[in-house]
């Protein structure tokens, strides 16, 4: 192969491996156009606290988890 040829295969397989890089960091290429996803990343978070919340206030309110009102009824159990 000539030199122009290698030089020519070289720019082609760094390009190829540019691409592939940017694919798998998910960095858009400057000739792909951009998707707007802005929204799904704030909402997804949003989503998850709420769903968290949400859960955490009926099992609490399922079990009715009770908070002693001295450290004398955590230790002794109740006579009645």
């Amino acid at each position: 192969m000539t030199s122009e040829e290698r030089r020519r295969v070289f720019l082609t397989t760094q390009q190829a491996s540019h691409d592939m890089r940017r694919r798998l960091l998910g960095v858009p290429s400057p000739s792909e156009p951009r998707a707007p996803r802005r929204g799904r990343r704030r909402l997804l978070p949003a989503a998850m606290t709420v769903a968290l919340l949400a859960s955490g206030w009926l099992v609490y309110h399922a079990v009715e988890f009770h908070v002693p009102a001295s450290s004398v009824e955590t230790l002794l159990p109740r006579l009645e």
